[in-house]
C-alpha cells in the first residue's frame, strides 16, 4: 500500500532525490486510479505550498542532483508537480477531478472565489522555475508550464493530450466521440475566466509554453464559445443555431468570450488553433444548413456573421500584439503575421468524422492535434460538401513554397482573414445556381465584412484586452 504522507514520500537527505520527485517521474506514464491520483496530488500541492519560496526550491537547487527525467533536455524532473501533472494529462477523469469547479459555484464562473484551489495555486500563485539541464537545456523553458497545459487539456476534453490518433484506447480520432461533459465544462469555464482575466496577458505571456494547450482548449469548445457570442449581450443566445452537444454545455457569457478570445489571440499559436476550429466549425454549420429553404439560409447567415465575429477578434487581436511585440521592427512583425498566415492553410492533413474534426497543429507529430466539434455529423471519414471543398483548398495550398508568403503585413493579414470568410460565403451560395438570384443574398457580403472588420474588431478594441506590454 503507498503511504501519501510528506514524511513517507521525502527524505531528510538534502542530497537525494525526494520521495515525491520519484514517485511523480513514476507515474508519468499509464492509466492510474483516478482517486489515488487525486490523493497523491492532494498532497504533493499542500506539502508544496508550505515550501513555495522564492529561490528556496525544495525541488530545484544548487544540492539536488537527482536528475529523474530523461525525455527531455528541458525537464531533469527534480520538480515532482511536472511528474504529477504530466499523469494527469494522461489520465482524464483524475484531471477533471483535480480541477473541478467547487460546490455550489453555479452556473459560469465571475469571481476568483469560485475557481478551484488547485487550479489558482498552479496557475497564479505557484513559483515556477526551469528545470533544463546546464548543458544542451533552454533555462528559458519552464517544463512544467507545458505539463499543466497536458493536464488542463485532458481535464477539459476528456481526451488523453497527446494520444495516438490510431490508439484503440480513448482514441483522438473523429468517429469516436465528443468527450466532453458538465464536469470538463465546469474545468473549461474557469480556464477561460482565468485566462480572460486582466491578468490574462501576463499570464500567457509568461507561461508561453501553454499557448498551444490553451488554443486546443479554446478549440475544442468553440461551439460554445460561439454560443456565448451569439443574441445580445447573455441574452437570446440561439439555441436553435447552437444546440449544446453535451449536457450541461459550458457557460462563457459573452464577455468571458470576449475576453478570452482577445488573450489567446495575442499568442500566434493559439491564435492558429481557435482560427482553425473556427473556419471549420462554420464550415460545418453551413454543411448542417444547406441553401435547400429560407430557414436553413438564414441560419447560415447568422453561422457566418458570429464566425466572422469571432474571427475578428482573434486577428485584431494577433495584430495588435505583433505591432506592440516589434515596435520598431517592421521586418519582425510581418514574420509574424506570416507564421500566423500559415493557417490558412487548415485544411491540409484535417480529418472529419462522427461531428468533430481533428486538425494537426503545422509542424507537429500526428497525436499533437487540435480536436473540434462539428455542427454536421458526418459518418465514419466522409467528408460534406462545405469542409471538403476547403480541405481540399487547403492542401493545395500546404504544396505552394512556404517562402512565398513569408512576410505578411497588417493589410495582407486582414485581408487573408475576410479571405476565408468571403470563400465561405461563395461556395455555399454557388452550392446551388438558384441561390445566387435570391434577394435575401444581396446584404450578405456586407454583414460578413461587417461582422469580421467592424463588430469583431471593435470589441476586441473596447472590450477586450489590450496587447502584453514588457
Amino acid at each position: 500500500m503507498v503511504k501519501l504522507g510528506p514524511e513517507e514520500l521525502g527524505t531528510d537527505h538534502a542530497n537525494n532525490p525526494r520521495g515525491f520527485a520519484v514517485m511523480s517521474n513514476l507515474m508519468r506514464f499509464g492509466d492510474y486510479d483516478d482517486q489515488f491520483l487525486n490523493d497523491y496530488g492532494e498532497k504533493l500541492v499542500a506539502y508544496d505550498k508550505e515550501r513555495n519560496v522564492k529561490n528556496m526550491s525544495p525541488w530545484i537547487n544548487n544540492w539536488n542532483n537527482g536528475d529523474l527525467n530523461f525525455y527531455s533536455k528541458n525537464d531533469r524532473g527534480r520538480d515532482p508537480m511536472t511528474g504529477f501533472l504530466e499523469a494527469l494529462g494522461h489520465n482524464p477523469g483524475a484531471a477533471t477531478d483535480f480541477f473541478a469547479q467547487p460546490e455550489g459555484a453555479g452556473a459560469g464562473v465571475d469571481k476568483e472565489s469560485e475557481l478551484n484551489e488547485n487550479l489558482k495555486y498552479l496557475t497564479k500563485d505557484r513559483i515556477w522555475l526551469s528545470d533544463a539541464y546546464i548543458m544542451g537545456g533552454d533555462d528559458k523553458v519552464i517544463a512544467g508550464h507545458d505539463s499543466l497545459g497536458h493536464a488542463l487539456e485532458a481535464a477539459t476534453t476528456g481526451y488523453v493530450y497527446d494520444a495516438d490518433p490510431m490508439t484503440a484506447k480513448v482514441p483522438m480520432i473523429p468517429g469516436n466521440r465528443d468527450m466532453r461533459t458538465a464536469e470538463t465544462a465546469g474545468v473549461m469555464e474557469q480556464v477561460v475566466f482565468l485566462y480572460g482575466s486582466e491578468d490574462g496577458p501576463k499570464m500567457l505571456h509568461e507561461q508561453s509554453q501553454l499557448a498551444d494547450g490553451l488554443g486546443k482548449m479554446g478549440a475544442a469548445y468553440i461551439d460554445d464559445i460561439d454560443y456565448s457570442m451569439s443574441g445580445v449581450g447573455d441574452r437570446a443566445k440561439d439555441d436553435g443555431l447552437f444546440p449544446p452537444k453535451y449536457q450541461g454545455r459550458a457557460d462563457f457569457g459573452e464577455q468571458g468570450a470576449i475576453n478570452f478570445l482577445s488573450v489567446i489571440g495575442q499568442n500566434e499559436t493559439s491564435h492558429g488553433a481557435v482560427s482553425a476550429a473556427q473556419h471549420l466549425y462554420t464550415l460545418s454549420m453551413l454543411d448542417a444548413h444547406p441553401p435547400t429553404s429560407e430557414a436553413n439560409m438564414n441560419k447560415a447567415h447568422d453561422a457566418l456573421t458570429t464566425g466572422g465575429e469571432v474571427r475578428g477578434i482573434l486577428d485584431h487581436s494577433r495584430v495588435q500584439q505583433a505591432e506592440e511585440t516589434y515596435k520598431d521592427e517592421a521586418e519582425e512583425q510581418n514574420k509574424s503575421l506570416g507564421r500566423s498566415g500559415d493557417w490558412v492553410k487548415l485544411g491540409a492533413g484535417a480529418v472529419v468524422g462522427g461531428g468533430i474534426a481533428a486538425i494537426p497543429l503545422p509542424g507537429s507529430t500526428a497525436a499533437a492535434l487540435v480536436v473540434a466539434p462539428l455542427a454536421a455529423e458526418t459518418i465514419g471519414n466522409a467528408v460534406n460538401t462545405f469542409i471538403g471543398h476547403e480541405i481540399d483548398k487547403g492542401i493545395d495550398k500546404a504544396e505552394e513554397d512556404p517562402t512565398e508568403k513569408a512576410q505578411v503585413t497588417s493589410q495582407q493579414f486582414y485581408s487573408q482573414g475576410i479571405q476565408q470568410q468571403a470563400d465561405a460565403y461563395a461556395i455555399y451560395i454557388g452550392a446551388d445556381s438558384d441561390v445566387k438570384n435570391d434577394t435575401n443574398l444581396r446584404d450578405w457580403p456586407q454583414d460578413i465584412e461587417s461582422s469580421y472588420f467592424g463588430t469583431g474588431s471593435q470589441q476586441n478594441d473596447y472590450r477586450g484586452r489590450p496587447a502584453y506590454k514588457d
